[in-house]
C-alpha cells in the first residue's frame, strides 16, 4: 500500500469530514419536550454523503453500496436505544429501527426542502459510534475468489480517483483489505491449491468480523463459508469510525 504524504487526501476521510461537519453545523433553534435531546446535525448533511456516493461512476460502485452502521458504546447496545431521529414537522423519523444497526435514511424531496435537524437522546456516559461501511452485494453462495475480492477493492480505488483526480489519488492509500462478517456457528476457510486452511471457526452467538488481506494468498484461492456471510465490506483506507455523543 502506498503511504499518503498528505493525510487528508483520503476517500473515507473526505466523506466522514463532510458528514461530521454537516452534522455539527446548524443555526436552527429546536424545542423538544420530554427527555433532553442533543442537536447533532441536519437532514442535508446526511443527504450529501449518499448523494455523492450515488454520483460515482457505475464502474466505481457496481457491486458496492454505502451504509452507516451504528453501535452504542461502551455496552454495544442496538443503536435504536439512542433515539436518533429527524425532528421533522410531521413527526420524528428514527434513523435506527429495532435490532437493525444500519442507518435508515429516507430519500424525500420534501424532507430535503424542510431540512429537519437530527436529534440524539442518550445519557453522557454512553455514545453512538458510526462506521462507514462499503458493502459488497450479497453473494448467491457463501464463497468468493481472490480475483473477485480484487475487483471489489479496485472499485473503491476507482472511487478514490473520482473524488480526487488521478494526481491526488496517486498520493492516497489503496483499499486492500476486506471485513468478512462470519455468521454464528460458521467456519470460514481459504482453499489454496486444493488445500483448505481454516481462518475462522465462529462458535459465538454473533457474527465475527475477520480482516482479510487477499494479496497474502495465491492466485485462484477460494474463500468459503459453510453458512451465508452476515456481511462483506471493503475496508476503507482510513479510520472508518466516528462518534456522536452528548457534550458534558
Amino acid at each position: 500500500m502506498r503511504k499518503a504524504s498528505i493525510g487528508t487526501v483520503r476517500f473515507a476521510a473526505l466523506v466522514l469530514m463532510f458528514f461530521s461537519a454537516a452534522l455539527a453545523q446548524t443555526t436552527e433553534t429546536v424545542t423538544v419536550t420530554g427527555q433532553h435531546a442533543m442537536l447533532v446535525g441536519s437532514y442535508k448533511g446526511i443527504y450529501w454523503v449518499y448523494h455523492r456516493f450515488d454520483r460515482l461512476p457505475e464502474s466505481a460502485r457496481k457491486d458496492l453500496s454505502l451504509h452507516f452502521l451504528g453501535d452504542i458504546l461502551p455496552d454495544h447496545a442496538v443503536p435504536s436505544e439512542a433515539h436518533v431521529v429527524f425532528h421533522a414537522k410531521g413527526g420524528d423519523i428514527p434513523l435506527f429501527v429495532g435490532q437493525d444497526r444500519d442507518v435508515h435514511f429516507p430519500r424525500s424531496d420534501a424532507l430535503l426542502a424542510e431540512n429537519p435537524p437530527v436529534l440524539l437522546t442518550l445519557p453522557p456516559d454512553r455514545k453512538v459510534q458510526l462506521e462507514l461501511a462499503i458493502e459488497v452485494a450479497p453473494l448467491p453462495a457463501p464463497s468468493f475468489t481472490k480475483e473477485q475480492a480484487g475487483i471489489w477493492m479496485g472499485e473503491i480505488n476507482a472511487a478514490i480517483r473520482d473524488f480526487f483526480g488521478v494526481i491526488l489519488a496517486f498520493l492516497a492509500p489503496d483499499a486492500h483489505r476486506l471485513k468478512v462478517d462470519v455468521a454464528p456457528g460458521a467456519r470460514f476457510e481459504a482453499l489454496e491449491n486444493g488445500t483448505a486452511r481454516l481462518l475462522v471457526d465462529n462458535q459465538g452467538a454473533v457474527p465475527y468480523t475477520f480482516i482479510l488481506r487477499p494479496q497474502d494468498f495465491q492466485d485462484g484461492t477460494v474463500f468459503r463459508s459453510d453458512r451465508p456471510f452476515s456481511m462483506i465490506r471493503v475496508k476503507v483506507p482510513t479510520d472508518e469510525f466516528f462518534t456522536l455523543k452528548r457534550k458534558k
